[in-house]
């Protein structure tokens, strides 16, 4: 009964997974014809040299493209550089691409526009002039619409999202399911969380080390026909580093987000430090994930030293890449 359950739950999270790996790698194919190249061919320097003369041509200046191949991750970082900026990149080049034919179009117009006007004067006699006096035309105004400037728009949305990019903020519930001793006799409830994690990071080679925060509650309640036990109920809080090593561990492509998680924790009963792991399973094209995490928190009492529970969550939230 179990597996059958684990089976219903997972099977259309891994079947939805491969069905938008695949979409991901039609665009990826479709960028790399764009370019010039050959379909999955490998994200090196040449199609990282031709995309960047590409969008020069266009008169794009892409901020993240400006350190080079080398200083900008290499190919992992320009991996991530392409997933995170594929769409407005084939809108680009599309548009590009857009303006090319209606200029075809427009010169194949011309052509035959002059070869019938030849064909006309052929056919038809000379014509007679009749001169007669212009009269003056009044109350003539002309009207001139500025063409609408998509190329601007799409712009102001790319760095809009490059500002915004990283950005997670998800409330999620979850219960202890393991503890040390001083909590052996308690009894634990459930705990709401709220995890933020900001566009703030930097990379250290594969991996991107961002900044967030976290706040808990915690709850062990002692035995009622006891006196020699104390209830713990109160609220934690401090700052994380999210470390994204989804480039290390690849399970899932690009639907699956994995983050390993260190920071400190304070707490109404004391102070210590925390760690876990976050899963952010994306929904499609939405900024949105489902958050599967754990967190093992550790903490300092006064009438027991150190003590320690270990928590699991699961939550919905915004979630920009």
């Amino acid at each position: 009964m179990k597996q059958c359950i684990i089976t219903a739950i997972f099977l259309p999270i891994y079947l939805f997974a491969q069905d938008t790996g695949s979409s991901y790698d039609q665009k990826l194919n479709q960028l790399r014809s764009n370019l010039g190249f050959i379909e999955n061919a490998e994200l090196d320097n040449k199609i990282y040299s031709a995309l960047v003369a590409k969008l020069d041509s266009l008169g794009i200046k892409d901020e993240q493209l400006q350190d080079g191949f080398e200083w900008g991750g290499g190919k992992a970082g320009f991996e991530a550089y392409i997933k995170n900026n594929i769409d407005i990149l084939l809108s680009d080049l599309s548009l590009n691409s857009s303006k090319s034919d209606s200029l075809i179009n427009q010169i194949d117009h011309d052509i035959l526009v002059s070869q019938s006007s030849i064909d006309s004067i052929k056919t038809y006699p000379n014509p007679v002039l009749i001169e007669e006096p212009i009269k003056p035309v009044e109350d003539l105004s002309l009207k001139v619409e500025q063409p609408i400037k998509n190329h601007n728009k799409i712009k102001i949305v790319q760095s809009k999202k490059k500002f915004l990019s990283g950005l997670k903020i998800g409330p999620s519930i979850g219960k202890a399911i393991a503890n040390g001793t001083a909590f052996n006799e308690h009894t634990s409830y459930v705990e709401p969380m709220l995890s933020i994690r900001t566009p703030l990071g930097i990379n250290i080679g594969p991996v991107l080390t961002s900044l967030g925060y976290e706040t808990s509650k915690y709850s062990f309640e002692a035995p009622a026909e006891t006196d020699t036990l104390t209830s713990y109920f109160g609220n934690g809080y401090g700052p994380l580093l999210f470390f994204d090593i989804s480039r290390i561990i690849k399970f899932g492509g690009e639907n699956f987000g994995k983050y390993f998680i260190l920071g400190m924790l304070k707490t109404d009963h004391g102070s210590g430090f925390t760690g876990g792991y976050n899963l952010n399973i994306f929904l499609g094209s939405l900024p949105i994930s489902l958050t599967i995490s754990s967190r093992i928190n550790i903490i300092s009492l006064d009438e027991w030293g150190p003590v320690y529970w270990v928590s699991v969550f699961a939550g919905l939230g915004i979630d920009i890449r």
